[in-house]
């Protein structure tokens, strides 16, 4: 067996630990935490706009060391931070300690060991099956929306959520940890290897080492970052809150977790569809597709009236979550080739916290105000137009003057 599938298999797992928390279980901690400290949905929300607010300094950095230095030790020292933030969380006396810990804990485990390393990583082993080799690596963040959320109910039952914590800070030295340091190499390179050649695969421009004005100077950066930023912003912002929203509606907090295990378990399907499509399809028209799904899926959950709707709404916006990373990955490897994709992912990151920071804020004063997650439904049903209307120009056969 080809080594890279090694390297998707160790990604998957640093991701169903970090994006499994981090976008799916989170929202489970919100009522605990908000009634133990006695504060308003707003300021939990904080704990996250201040986690996107640091990415705005962490992510172009973390880009610079992806391409400069080795993987596994960064994605080695991801993890244990990552652990040591967890448990610095469920030590917590104010929310204002929490809102720093998350924030820290959230912003240096996404940019060591989430989606950015992942794709950078892969990308240097896989040319032909890039797409289904970032899709198979993705579906580790629905692995972790089903177990994650499962583990984090648990222990919120028999522990409390400083319990819960406690309990996944040590399955992440124990699990999480190891499959890195075991599994993780920088390029085919360092075991003597080759990476997966593509004879279609064209060479030149896309393969030069730019530094990051030339990479801002670019219009599709932009096209793409602008896009994805508003995509984004929608789907954590409503993710964030969709248990919540479940409760308030009437369901229980049973059927609740319910519709998070939707979005995890219809985010397979999406991602295996949606990596294939990579391959083989136009990256634009994928992306158009998963926005549309977004959209579909925040007006039939500002709809729903009963459950069913709502487990239906969850499911399509899984199927549309499936398909965001690895299209991602796949337009910033045909764009700016591998030599400078860690510098131009990072670049990008801070374009989309720009857009993304906001968000959790909005739906949170939104619901303050007026009672109802209806009026964020809308509003970032609106965001997921505005996305698509901004890849309207790119053209990826002329990327780099378009």
């Amino acid at each position: 067996m080809y080594y890279g599938w090694r390297i998707v298999g160790s990604a998957f797992t640093a991701q169903l630990f970090v994006i499994g928390f981090f976008t799916y279980a989170v929202s489970l901690l919100v009522e605990p935490v908000r009634t133990e400290f006695g504060v308003s949905l707003e300021q939990v929300m904080y704990s996250l706009t201040a986690a996107t607010f640091l990415g705005l300094f962490l992510q172009p950095l973390g880009g610079v060391l992806i391409d400069r230095y080795s993987m596994r030790v960064l994605m080695s020292a991801g993890a244990l931070l990552y652990a040591a933030g967890l448990y610095a969380i469920s030590a917590s006396t104010s929310i204002w300690q929490y809102i720093a810990f998350f924030a820290l804990t959230m912003a240096l485990a996404n940019t060591l060991t989430g989606a950015m390393s992942a794709s950078a990583v892969i990308s240097r082993w896989f040319t032909a099956s890039r797409g289904r080799a970032l899709g198979i690596a993705a579906i580790g963040t629905s692995v972790g929306g089903v177990v994650i959320p499962a583990l984090i109910s648990h222990w919120l039952d028999s522990h409390s959520w400083r319990g819960a914590l406690e309990n996944l800070s040590l399955l992440v030295l124990v699990v999480m940890l190891p499959v890195v340091i075991l599994g993780i190499r920088s390029a085919p390179a360092d075991v003597g290897l080759q990476a997966e050649l593509d004879p279609h695969a064209a060479t030149g421009a896309a393969d030069q080492d730019m530094g990051m004005g030339a990479i801002l100077r670019i219009p599709a950066f932009w096209y793409i970052g602008l896009s994805l930023g508003l995509l984004f912003s929608a789907y954590t912002s409503v993710l964030s809150n969709l248990t919540p929203y479940a409760i308030d509606l009437g369901s229980s907090k049973e059927q609740a977790s319910t519709l998070i295990m939707a979005v995890a378990i219809t985010g397979f399907i999406g991602k295996i569809l949606f990596g294939l499509a990579a391959d083989k399809l136009s990256l634009r028209s994928a992306l158009w597709l998963a926005q549309a799904l977004v959209a579909g899926a925040f007006l039939l959950l500002a709809q729903a009236s009963s459950h069913p709707l709502m487990l239906l709404g969850a499911s399509i916006l899984g199927l549309a979550a499936g398909g965001m990373l690895p299209v991602w990955g796949a337009l910033m490897a045909q764009v700016f080739g591998l030599l400078s994709y860690g510098r131009a992912m990072g670049l990008m990151g801070p374009l989309i916290t720009l857009c993304v920071m906001p968000g959790f804020t909005i739906i949170g004063r939104l619901y303050d105000n007026l009672g109802s997650y209806t009026p964020g439904l809308y509003l970032f049903t609106g965001f997921c137009v505005a996305a698509a209307l901004m890849i309207l120009p790119l053209r990826l056969d002329h990327a780099r003057r378009s």
